[in-house]
């Protein structure tokens, strides 16, 4: 964690220094680590689907990591397994305004893929407990930008993520580096047995988990038929599963919903929620 700006922001020591990426926090520079969680009433009210709202992270990144001259690409999310790979002469999609950045919308999926190219470009997805992800070939230069929840696992969004790097951009799995950035945690991820149906139907299942697994994919609640997931355990069993390395994988272990000074989350916070940008360049 360092401070950019105003912002305190994640970084990943997978991806060297003079790779541009951020995963943003809700909490601002002035702020002490003791500091109390700050009033509901008083969060931004920030919508998943507001492009404009989010600019307003975006642009506290500027001028540190991306400059007014960039043009943001991002997707309507949708909990898909859709991935986007961007050919930077011809990108489609709505050109919009937005806090001082062209934002260019490429249409509904969760997942961006760039090649490296002279285009100033970043690559940027929003999640309040979901995965945030971002990828990296350092033989091609690639990049990407994933957003992951139960339904983007289940439709192997991660797997078509891989797929895209390999057919559009000439990388190979063995050569990604892959960062997971902060979720909801196991322990405040409950689930219905239709979550682990369809997690069985797109091909995880408790026969995979190691023995003595810390963290397994998923556990048994106290609830009747409710399970506890592990949402970040499971995208990296299915890259490793693809031959991304395990050591090619970083996972940040703070939890959206166990960290309120931290983080907005969807299951802490409700309807009225804030939301994390995650961003590459």
């Amino acid at each position: 964690m360092r401070r950019i700006g105003e912002l305190m922001i994640l970084e990943s020591d997978l991806f060297p220094v003079t790779l541009k990426h951020a995963f943003a926090t809700r909490r601002l520079s002035q702020s002490s680590p003791g500091q109390q969680p700050v009033a509901k009433d008083d969060r931004p009210n920030f919508r998943i689907d507001s492009i404009e709202d989010t600019s307003k992270w975006w642009v506290k990144l500027r001028d540190r990591l991306f400059t007014p001259d960039h043009v943001g690409c991002v997707n309507n999310q949708v909990h898909s397994g859709t991935v986007r790979g961007l050919d930077p002469e011809n990108p489609g999609g709505e050109l919009i305004e937005a806090g001082g950045f062209r934002i260019r919308v490429l249409g509904d999926g969760d997942g961006i893929i760039k090649p490296f190219c002279r285009e100033q470009i970043f690559l940027s997805i929003t999640t309040a407990d979901c995965l945030p992800c971002l990828a990296w070939d350092p033989v091609t230069g690639s990049t990407a930008a994933v957003h992951s929840g139960w339904r983007g696992l289940a439709a192997d969004i991660h797997g078509n993520a891989v797929r895209t790097f390999e057919s559009k951009f000439g990388a190979q799995a063995k050569d990604l580096h892959w960062a997971i950035g902060p979720s909801i945690d196991q322990n405040n991820y409950e689930v219905g047995m239709e979550v682990i149906a369809s997690l069985e139907t797109a091909g995880f299942a408790e026969s995979d988990w190691e023995p003595g697994d810390s963290k397994p994919g998923w556990k048994r609640s106290r609830r009747r038929d409710h399970y506890l997931v592990s949402l970040s355990t499971l995208a990296a069993m299915r890259l490793r599963s693809l031959g991304v390395p395990a050591e090619q994988i970083d996972i940040c272990t703070l939890s959206t919903f166990d960290n309120p000074n931290l983080f907005f989350s969807y299951r802490r916070d409700g309807e009225v929620k804030g939301l994390q940008a995650a961003v590459i360049g």
